[in-house]
């Protein structure tokens, strides 16, 4: 499932591990990993590698 919206995301994967969409561009993303971007682009996990898969995820969105 991707998403995408306003901001930017953070992500920090505590435990498993994921084939993480950007875009265009796929990244395997292990525990400690922490990618940042603008969420304006379709992102979201691809596949779960192994599980179970625990990540914080934090979306800053500005006020104007």
């Amino acid at each position: 499932m991707t998403f995408h919206h306003p901001g930017v995301k953070f992500v920090h994967l505590l435990t498993g591990r994921v084939t993480y969409r950007y875009g265009g561009k796929l990244a395997k993303l292990a525990p400690g990993d922490s990618p940042q971007f603008n969420a304006t682009a379709l992102h979201g996990i691809d596949a779960i590698e192994d599980g179970p898969v625990i990540y914080l995820s934090v979306i800053v969105t500005t006020r104007e």
